[in-house]
């Protein structure tokens, strides 16, 4: 278990173009399982970076933004918000703040942008980032996330996730490992 710096400067991104957008955003792949098709993202995007394309891919997303702001689709997600975006739900009018860094987590597999609305669209959706269940199970999304104030030193069933908003700091913990005890906010992703 290694407790990750997201403002660290020796983070190792790489670029990466999102689907429908012309100018590419920097990413650090921070967990993947290929078995699950889960992925958890550090995602950093340029100044006057945006998608006017309108299409949906088969993945789900998850969202937590660290800095700036992230509107799609009609939304705006900032500093304490909770992003979803169901697998197949439309995608448009994408754009962010200059500096914006969020963590996403990825259900379902990569790629598969497809131009349009599809047939079965999800829906995309905030909710306020306070401590509190924040997203049960879901048929088409992994796991389950919790929102706590503080986190105590504890072990869970499932491998989680575990995101600190106030100092930016991750990391991935093993089922029955403790996760180390830190001040603030914790976005906690189950992935059981």
């Amino acid at each position: 278990m290694t407790l990750v710096d997201l403002d660290a400067a020796d983070l190792t991104w790489i670029e990466h173009h999102i689907a429908g957008s012309d100018e590419p955003a920097r990413l650090v792949m921070l967990r993947a399982d290929a078995e699950r098709q889960t992925r958890t993202v550090l995602v950093a995007f340029p100044p006057g970076w945006q998608r006017d394309a309108v299409g949906h891919q088969p993945a789900g997303e998850e969202m937590v933004v660290l800095r700036g702001a992230l509107s799609i689709s009609g939304l705006t997600a900032g500093l304490d918000d909770y992003l979803v975006i169901e697998p197949r739900a439309t995608r448009s009018a994408t754009s962010v703040q200059d500096d914006t860094r969020a963590v996403v987590w990825f259900s379902g597999p990569g790629g598969g942008w497809t131009d349009g609305a599809a047939d079965d669209a999800g829906t995309a959706y905030l909710s306020p980032l306070v401590a509190g269940e924040q997203r049960g199970p879901h048929p088409d999304l992994v796991g389950t996330v919790a929102v706590h104030d503080e986190l105590a030193a504890q072990t869970f069933p499932v491998d989680v996730d575990v995101l600190w908003t106030s100092d930016s700091h991750w990391v991935h913990v093993p089922a029955g490992e403790v996760v180390p005890a830190r001040a603030g906010r914790a976005v906690v992703h189950h992935w059981g």
